[in-house]
C-alpha cells in the first residue's frame, strides 16, 4: 500500500528570515500566514538604476514580482517589456524552475536582478540576452534586424 506524503513548503516566516538575512534592505510589508509581501531595491550593476521591487508570495504559488519604480519603459511598437506577464509582473523563470521548497532569497531575488540587467541591455540594444521559452520573439533579435524587418 502506497502512502501519500504531503509536500513540504517553506513557511512565510522561514522565507522572510532568509530574505532579510541576505537582503537586509528588503522590508516585509505584510504577512498573513501563507501570504507575505516584501519591498526592496535592487541595482543590477554599479552603473545601473536603482529599482524598487515588490515581491508577493502566497505559498506554494509562483512569487509575483513587480517593479514599483522607476516605471519600466519600452520602445517601438512593443506594448510591454519582454518576459513580462499581461499584468506587468516579471517572468524570471520557467514553471519547472520554481517550487515552494526553494528559498526566494536564493532564487527569485537574484533572478529578478538578472532580469533587470537583461532589461537594461534590451533598452540599449533592442536584444534580450536572457534565455527564455520564446527565442523567436522580436526582442531576442539584434536591434538592427528588428528595424530592418519593420521597414
Amino acid at each position: 500500500m502506497r502512502r501519500f506524503i504531503r509536500e513540504k513548503f517553506l513557511t512565510a516566516m522561514q522565507q522572510d528570515q532568509f530574505v532579510r538575512s541576505r537582503f537586509p534592505h528588503f522590508r516585509r510589508t505584510t504577512n498573513r500566514g501563507d501570504r507575505i509581501k516584501w519591498r526592496g531595491t535592487l541595482q543590477p550593476s554599479p552603473r545601473s538604476d536603482l529599482y524598487e521591487v515588490e515581491i508577493v508570495y502566497e505559498i506554494p504559488c509562483r512569487p509575483h514580482i513587480q517593479v514599483v519604480t522607476p516605471r519600466l519603459t519600452t520602445w517601438g511598437d512593443l506594448k510591454r517589456q519582454p518576459h513580462t506577464f499581461r499584468d506587468g509582473s516579471l517572468c524570471v523563470h520557467q514553471a519547472h524552475e520554481w517550487h515552494g521548497n526553494k528559498l526566494i532569497a536564493e532564487t527569485i531575488i537574484p533572478w529578478t536582478c538578472l532580469w533587470l540587467a537583461f532589461y537594461e541591455t534590451w533598452l540599449e540594444t533592442g536584444c534580450w540576452l536572457g534565455e527564455g521559452t520564446h527565442p523567436d520573439l522580436p526582442e531576442h533579435s539584434p536591434f538592427g534586424e528588428i528595424v530592418g524587418a519593420a521597414a
